[in-house]
């Protein structure tokens, strides 16, 4: 964790060098701290890839989290996807990527007939590949094939999603290929430590998510033939072990903040935001047991019933649908824009997965002065085993791919189940066993088994995978759009008829910058999302 954490600082001060402090719209204009090929090394431009990526990863993540119930919105949709969401101070997403963007078609001219890269072609390109699908899947079009090529193209237009959607795929084949002929390493790959048969099985589940997540406008994407697609994924190397799980290890270093952004937000100061009832509910309460991981995801800070402002009322308005759950799981309803009333040390906050936080013992000490937690060095967890099991569950159901879709499911479950109770190897009276899991899944086959349609089916799927996807909300803003479920997801509580963001809005400051974008509705869809307008709220 440390060595990593060390990492993480000299790529941050890699990219202090080769970039400045001051640097915007790197699609649209000659940045003079842009490297050429000639001046470029490509082990600190893929560094700098690495670092890219997972701030942009987790800072999407952020970003979603409370309209995916997570958190708690104490907002509207359209305050909380504002126009200038992706370009917060500190996080500036959509600089971020043309920035990753710009270093990865580097990468790539210096590969060109340079066998030693390879494979740090290759990595670069699923790394990039991973964060362009996602920029697509947040806000449609994107300005791709001119981008970053300000010489000839100053104000780079916008291209359709399918159409980049195509190009990534391709760059995922070819970096399949590229994998599998390289024979030279990358010496800081904080990921895999360049072992070939992980990044390939990577690719391979990256390419799966995509043929899933397009399965209602394959075509548009050139797959005439989705089931043979997913047959051959389903047949060959898949993430489908822990150690295959792609994700991003954080550390305990302070400077450069290198810890979990949960952790920075629960532990290293009071909590500012409140946990989502509706996801407590899901643990707490829809089952005849709690679910096992619910010590893991969360951590109460305080053995104290609420008697402030919204608790002392909500529980006579019937707008209100959970107010309060009870043994201190102290969050707020969806939309509850009632907030302030100074009780951040007695709220519910991250725990030990993924936050690298505290593991619930019924201690009820305040979270930034426990010392019980594993001080940040948590995971975001982006394509992992349960993951790829899920989706292999929804495709099997939707589309007949190979598979029993409740054994995919019982395998989906476990996974995560393994996964999040082996986290931070700690020993403790209060963890879940095993008997815990087999009456959880148990009781989800046995709703399964009692499903009398496949829309039933799919919901009881995709609530799972809800759950088991906790600490990476871009997988449920993608799977909600796709697919509607869970069905039971709460409706902000001050708006029985909102509207849900189908997309996020382009960068503001792009959007003044470039001729050629205009500023478009949180309502449009991307182009694999084909359902009708307020198919969900």
């Amino acid at each position: 964790m440390y060595r990593t954490g060390k990492l993480i600082g000299k790529i941050a001060c890699i990219s202090l060098m080769l970039f400045g402090c001051e640097v915007s719209n790197f699609d649209l204009q000659e940045n003079p701290n842009y490297l050429t090929p000639e001046s470029a090394d490509p082990e600190y431009l893929l560094n700098e890839i690495q670092y890219r990526f997972q701030h942009f990863m987790g800072n999407m993540i952020l970003n979603t989290d409370d309209i995916m119930r997570y958190e708690a919105m104490t907002d509207t949709y359209p305050a909380i996807v504002s126009v200038g969401v992706l370009d917060g101070s500190s996080s500036k997403e959509w600089e971020g990527y043309y920035e990753a963007l710009n270093n990865s078609r580097t990468i790539s001219k210096l590969a060109e007939g340079d066998e030693t890269l390879l494979l740090h072609n290759a990595i670069n390109k699923l790394l990039v590949g991973y964060m362009t699908i996602t920029m697509v899947d947040y806000v449609g079009k994107i300005p791709y094939f001119q981008a970053v090529n300000p010489a000839e193209y100053p104000n780079a237009r916008l291209d359709d999603g399918d159409d980049v959607y195509i190009s990534v795929l391709e760059d995922i084949d070819q970096a399949i290929l590229d994998i599998e002929a390289s024979t030279f390493k990358f010496s800081t790959d904080l990921f895999y430590e360049s072992d070939k048969d992980k990044w390939i099985a990577f690719a391979h589940s990256l390419k799966l998510r995509i043929l899933v997540q397009t399965r209602l406008s394959s075509t548009s994407i050139g797959i005439v033939d989705p089931v043979a697609e997913i047959n051959t994924l389903l047949n060959g190397n898949l993430i489908d072990t822990e150690d295959e799980d792609f994700q991003y290890t954080y550390a305990n270093v302070v400077e450069p903040e290198s810890r979990h952004p949960y952790f920075q937000r629960g532990y290293v100061s009071d909590f500012g935001q409140y946990m989502g009832n509706y996801f407590m509910y899901l643990l707490k309460d829809s089952k005849s047991q709690k679910d096992p991981r619910i010590r893991y995801y969360l951590y109460r800070q305080a053995a104290a019933d609420p008697l402030i402002i919204p608790y002392n009322t909500c529980m006579d308005e019937p707008n209100v649908v959970y107010c309060y759950l009870g043994e201190y799981y102290r969050g707020l309803d969806h939309g509850e824009s009632r907030t302030g009333y100074g009780d951040n040390k007695e709220r519910t906050v991250y725990g030990l997965y993924p936050a690298g936080g505290a593991f619930d013992e019924d201690q009820f000490i305040t979270a930034s002065k426990t010392t019980t937690n594993l001080n940040g060095t948590g995971i975001l967890p982006l394509l992992t085993t349960s993951f790829v099991k899920f989706l292999s569950a929804e495709s099997a159901l939707t589309l007949g791919t190979n598979g029993n879709p409740a054994e995919l499911l019982e395998q989906a479950i476990r996974a995560s189940m393994h996964k999040v109770m082996g986290f931070g190897n700690i020993k403790s009276p209060f963890l879940a066993t095993e008997d815990s899991v087999d009456a959880y899944v148990e009781e989800v086959l046995i709703e399964y088994a009692n499903a009398t349609t496949d829309e039933e089916r799919l919901d009881i799927i995709i609530t799972e995978y809800y759950l088991a996807a906790f600490g990476n909300s871009i997988e449920a803003y993608n799977f909600y759009r796709r697919t509607g479920y869970p069905s039971n997801i709460e409706v902000p509580i001050d708006d029985n008829n909102p509207t849900f963001p189908r997309s996020f809005p382009y960068s503001a400051d792009e959007v003044e910058a470039n001729p050629f974008i205009k500023q478009k509705k949180n309502t449009e869809r991307v182009f694999w999302d084909t359902n009708p307008e307020g198919f969900i709220k």
